[in-house]
């Protein structure tokens, strides 16, 4: 997964990963990963730190129905996220 610049950036990767959970009968993590989504208008930290939350939900309870490529990415994005909570 490359780099996210942004918080919409993350948004948007955040959007699509909650659709893909849905689909796949994932109904309560693609609502978590929503709320994350909701979050966007508040604080940044707030943001990160809910977004941080879903995916931290979502590597712990996905019980591999995504592929490995979607984990490995959800792990990524997970770590820049605490990376960038780390810098602040």
């Amino acid at each position: 997964m490359k780099t996210l610049s942004s918080n919409r950036e993350l948004y948007d990767y955040l959007v699509v990963l909650a659709l893909e959970l849905k689909q796949r009968g994932l109904a309560s993590l693609g609502e978590a990963v929503d709320f994350a989504c909701g979050q966007a208008s508040s604080s940044s930290t707030e943001f990160l730190g809910e977004s941080g939350l879903a995916l931290r939900r979502v590597v712990t309870e996905e019980n591999g129905v995504l592929t490995a490529q979607q984990r490995s990415d959800v792990v990524d994005v997970l770590s820049q996220i605490e990376n960038a909570l780390d810098t602040r």
